[in-house]
């Protein structure tokens, strides 16, 4: 296309004082990682599905029906937000941020207050809103390696936590697992957010005048998110209508690879490698049986999100990352069968999912904002396997209720589905890197992704115990 997506610049000055930088870098990361989680959890679970048993049935079915398309709108919503607030600075961004959580609690104060009106509309205003704070936050991290990593590590857990989350129970059970799938969020965990974002925004000075290339609009991005949303919305909508027939199978999986690899070639250099490996590891996923598994296992989705990540920046080759995307397809077909009845198959499906999600973002993370950008919504919408397994009851769910469902029909199908996508994607990165040579792919200045420093001097972004470096 022509038009590149600018690098946001770091604002925070190096002439702070060494308190303020240490106080701003610890604050920002703990920005990020709320902020992120915040949003994908939001996008991800349906709002007050599983906590409210009254009002009329006919709402919570147009709920859960309107979920992908509302997914599907936060997913575009993070990518026009980027694409805007990139030209302002990341003081703006941080402000947007705020903004949008604030908007968050407010409809979710209000959602408390009348729990059965509207709900298929206070969900679009989630998801959208949910969207812009994702988009925006990702320009405000952008170049902070700290802030960057725990950015990546509160989506990605946030996003593995919310799509492996079982049928809430009516009554009693763990009250963590009641919030994580719900949508309404605990209006303290809100309040916090917004907060740390306006003290993130606050800390922000000295930011550098903008210059020609920071004001390029983001079409690149921008258009390979509404290529990809769009085949995916449309395919997965066609394909849970009908029996889903290998030709049909077929028709919409070649559709999906298309359009990846049309988003692949729509951003900058070989940053669309991590698109591809999204399409993949999203898709497979999807198909393992993550239910019925043990409370105790709730957190293993987060620590193996932050294991790949580091992973991934030790092996940098994405063939490894498909490799483990395969591996995951075909152990999700070969256990579908018996994963409802052995609780270790969950268990271990789950943290493999989440390890490799992380490994893929670790070993190819884009040079540009607006790429992550594109990479995350491809995980937040609804894929062609969560279709797939809706066809028997025509939704794009794992249940007629969303969740995934302990008790739910199994089949092989998903998984060897996941494997022929994730071949697909295998050959659109081969043809990606042939046509883009190493040298576009090379940025000037990487950005690197670490966390476990203590501030943000330059030895620290040495040590840490997760780097991830731009480039594929």
């Amino acid at each position: 296309m022509g038009a590149r997506f600018a690098l946001a610049q770091q604002s925070r000055s190096d002439t702070a004082p060494f308190v303020v930088r240490r106080v701003a870098v610890r604050v920002e990361a703990l920005a990020a990682l709320l902020g992120a989680a915040v949003a994908c959890l939001l996008m991800m679970a349906p709002l007050n599905l599983g906590g409210n048993s009254e009002g009329a049935v006919w709402k919570t079915d147009l709920l859960v029906l309107d979920l992908p398309q509302a997914a599907a709108a936060g997913a575009a919503f993070a990518m026009v937000s980027a694409a805007l607030v990139v030209a302002l600075g990341q003081r703006t961004a941080w402000i947007v941020s705020c903004g949008s959580a604030i908007v968050l609690l407010a409809d979710g104060l209000s959602n408390r207050a009348a729990p059965t009106e509207n709900l298929a509309t206070a969900s679009y205003i989630d998801c959208i809103f949910s969207g812009i704070l994702l988009g925006a936050l990702a320009v405000a991290v952008h170049g902070k390696p700290i802030a960057t990593g725990a950015y990546l590590i509160g989506a990605l857990g946030a996003i593995e936590v919310g799509d492996q989350t079982p049928l809430p129970s009516s009554g009693g059970g763990n009250p963590i697992i009641q919030w994580v799938s719900v949508g309404t969020l605990p209006a303290w965990l809100l309040v916090m957010t917004a907060l740390l974002l306006a003290v993130g925004g606050a800390l922000q000075h000295d930011e550098p005048a903008t210059d020609d290339e920071n004001t390029t609009l983001a079409i690149g991005p921008t258009l390979a998110v509404l290529v990809l949303v769009t085949a995916t919305t449309l395919s997965t909508g066609w394909l849970v209508r009908h029996a889903g027939t290998p030709a049909q199978i077929g028709v919409t999986v070649a559709i999906v690879i298309a359009a990846a690899m049309a988003a692949a070639l729509l951003l900058p250099g070989r940053d669309g490698t991590l698109v591809l490996l999204a399409v993949a590891v999203a898709n497979a996923g999807s198909a393992i049986i993550a239910v019925p598994r043990p409370d105790w296992s709730l957190p293993l989705p987060v620590l193996a999100v932050v294991a790949g990540l580091a992973a991934g920046r030790r092996w940098r080759s994405p063939w490894m990352a498909l490799a483990a995307t395969g591996g995951l397809a075909v152990f999700a077909a070969l256990t579908a069968d018996a994963a409802h009845r052995h609780t270790v198959i969950p268990v271990l499906g789950v943290t493999l999912a989440a390890l490799i999600v992380g490994f893929c973002f670790g070993v190819a993370v884009p040079r540009t904002a607006g790429s992550t950008v594109v990479a995350l919504a491809v995980m937040i919408v609804p894929g062609l396997v969560v279709a797939l397994r809706g066809s028997s009851f025509g939704r794009v769910a794992y249940s007629p209720r969303w969740y995934r469902d302990p008790n739910g029909a199994v089949s092989a199908m998903p998984g060897w589905m996941a494997l022929v996508i994730t071949l697909g994607c295998a050959a659109g990165i081969y043809r990606l890197w042939q046509i883009r040579s190493p040298r576009e792919a090379a940025a000037p200045e990487p950005t690197s992704c670490v966390i476990g420093t203590a501030d943000g001097s330059s030895a620290g972004r040495k040590t840490g115990t997760v780097s991830v470096t731009a480039g594929a």
